[in-house]
């Protein structure tokens, strides 16, 4: 079963199952431009948005653009056309579907962003995090660790760096090595894995198998991380902490797999991105300001369902952007039911595939 397929088909139970959800007063129409559906993060992220509809009694629609930019700036118009209430997206193209929501506002249609900034246009709220503190925090995770195991900041890392043409990465590598630069007995490896499970594999792999003592494994996203798992197994170096040969693992994203390996001890640490939390926020403040004709407030936003809790709506080129901080997942907290990770396993039933970390 391809991991499209299961992400179509809990969307599809997610649709038919939609807690209960109660006829709202105003009945609403909201559609979703999404890059894609081929990482379980953007799966979260259409299904955060359908859940927040469907809870209100509101009717949702979504489109697929399989990262192709062309593709989805023409889904993007073609749901102009049917007149929804309001357009989220999580856009492939920061600055190329612009053009696309400024003829949606045009036409009297909000757009909300998710995840992915756009770099202009007259948008109603934007939501995502700061991927250059999420790297900054990695750094500090991964020091942390090397000191808990020698008593000092030393020790060889290896990290499986993501592809540089996506933002997101970049700003998680520029992250880290702001921190790295900081600690000259810290020897850090970047091997160019681009994101891939089995770059990433091969790459850990052969540093493994140098020689040389490597004391952390580190990658950009959860995704490629399973790589990174499969390549200790094969050297016999999958071990808990505590074990005289736990490799430190620091990953970012906060995915199930994360959760689940910080509290059977393998993992270490996670920096979390809140996916869930995206369309939460951005449905609530199309509902309480956007569709009363209010523009959203700038300030502290408080929400104690997210583990977070708190943060800033800013403003940017783009309008109001609500900044989603960044936070550790840790062996203290890894249980905790408000880690997004946990609510798209138990309350979005989208099951977590791991099977890339098996080996036989």
């Amino acid at each position: 079963m391809t991991r499209r397929f299961v992400a179509a088909l809990c969307i599809a139970l997610v649709c038919a199952g939609a807690v209960g959800a109660q006829a709202a007063e105003t009945s609403r129409f909201i559609a979703f431009a999404n890059k894609g559906l081929d990482y379980y993060f953007w799966t979260v992220c259409q299904v955060g948005t359908e859940f927040e509809a469907k809870k209100r009694g509101w009717t949702f629609e979504a489109s697929d653009a399989k990262l192709d930019s062309a593709r989805q700036f023409d889904q993007f118009v073609n749901f102009i056309n049917k007149k929804p209430d309001a357009i989220f997206a999580d856009p492939n193209d920061s600055e190329g579907l612009v053009a696309a929501a400024n003829q949606a506002v045009e036409a009297g249609i909000p757009v909300a962003i998710i995840d992915t900034p756009l770099t202009g246009g007259n948008i109603a709220i934007t939501v995502a995090f700061d991927n250059y503190d999420a790297g900054v925090l990695a750094g500090e995770a991964l020091v942390k660790a090397l000191k808990d195991k020698y008593g000092e900041e030393k020790g060889t890392i290896v990290y499986a760096i993501g592809a540089m043409s996506s933002e997101a990465w970049r700003l998680r590598r520029e992250g880290t090595s702001a921190v790295m630069k900081k600690y000259p007995n810290i020897k850090l490896y970047e091997d160019p894995a681009d994101g891939e499970i089995s770059k990433t594999q091969n790459f850990v792999l052969n540093r493994l198998t140098s020689g040389e003592t490597i004391d952390a494994l580190h990658t950009p996203s959860d995704n490629p991380g399973m790589g990174l798992v499969a390549a200790l197994k094969m050297e016999d170096k999958w071990a808990k902490r505590g074990d005289p040969n736990h490799v430190i693992i620091v990953t970012i994203d906060g995915e199930p797999i994360s959760n689940k390996f910080i509290e059977q001890g393998y993992y270490d640490y996670s920096i979390a991105q809140d996916g869930y939390s995206y369309s939460a926020i951005a449905m609530e403040m199309l509902e309480k300001y956007t569709f009363n004709g209010q523009k959203v407030p700038l300030g502290p936003y408080e929400n104690k369902k997210f583990y977070w809790e708190k943060c800033e709506i800013i403003d940017s080129a783009a309008g109001p952007y609500c900044k989603v901080p960044a936070y550790e997942i840790n062996p203290g907290n890894a249980g905790d039911p408000r880690h997004w990770g946990i609510v798209a396993e138990k309350e979005f039933n989208l099951p977590y595939d791991i099977s890339a970390t098996e080996i036989e």
